[in-house]
Order: structure tokens, then sequence, then C-alpha cells
């Protein structure tokens, strides 16, 4: 049976609006699993940890996890009143600050990693390797578009 609803919207509003709902069904279900953070943090964290002991400052964070340094400054305050990550003066600009994780955010990601694996399989269990790639590509290349527009890289 076709819904009056599949009618009324084209293809890439389907995508647009699912993005949104995606969003924020795997947040819900990303705060069950971490204990300690909660998605977004735990986000923050993970892309911090890309960077071995690479010091980001506030502005690098933002651009990299998408969205703005304030957002990103309340999520790093927690971080650090946690222990996972330090945060100190630029050397070269004093107004800059940079973040690096602690010793306790690095265990934290750690021990995380292999759950995070186990969950990414049974995540994409339904995706053969041609789909996986075409829904990569779709959205590397919205990425891109939305950075555009938004005047990032």
């Amino acid at each position: 049976m076709e819904l009056p609803i599949e009618k009324k919207i084209t293809h890439k509003a389907y995508v647009y609006g699912s993005i949104f709902t995606l969003s924020n069904r795997l947040q819900l279900l990303g705060d069950r699993r971490y204990k300690d953070l909660s998605l977004k943090q735990a986000f923050v964290l993970w892309n911090i940890s890309l960077y071995d002991d690479y010091f980001l400052n506030l502005k690098d964070i933002a651009q990299i996890v998408g969205t703005s340094s304030q957002n990103v400054k309340k999520i790093i305050n927690i971080l650090e009143k946690k222990g996972f990550a330090k945060v100190g003066k630029d050397e070269t600009d004093r107004r800059s600050l940079r973040v690096a994780l602690t010793s306790k955010g690095k265990e934290y990601y750690l021990e995380r990693g292999k759950k995070e694996e186990q969950y990414m399989e049974e995540l994409f269990t339904d995706f053969d390797d041609e789909m996986l790639m075409g829904l990569y590509q779709g959205l590397y290349k919205l990425m891109e578009k939305t950075a555009q527009e938004q005047g990032g890289k």
C-alpha cells in the first residue's frame, strides 16, 4: 500500500528529513551506551583522540565536529571537569585555548574502541559493500557542500 506521504515527498526531501531523524535516533541510542559521557561529549573526545597529542584549539574542534566554538567550549569544560581533557593557553596566542586528552581520556577511548567497533559492525550488518560505499560517498558530498555554504573547508 502506498502512503499519501510518499506522493508528496521527493527523494531529496526524504533524505534531508531522514538525516534529522537519524541524528536524533543515533543520539538517543548513543546516550544509552555511554555511562560516563553523553554521545556529544564522547564524539568530541573521539575526534580529539584522532590527533594524538596535538593540542587542537576550540575553533579546530568546532570545525571538525560541525558545531560552534561556544558549544565545543561547554563540552570541553565538562570533559575537563570529568578529567578526560586538559585545556591550556596557546604559547603564541594567549587568547587561544588548546585542548588535549588526559591519560584518563586516552584510556577511556581505548577501552570504548572495541565496543564501538562491535557496535558499528552490528549497525551496518545489513549493508553490503556497494550500499555502504554509496551511502559514504553521498554523505561525504553532502558534508562538503554544507561546509562550503558554511564558509568552511
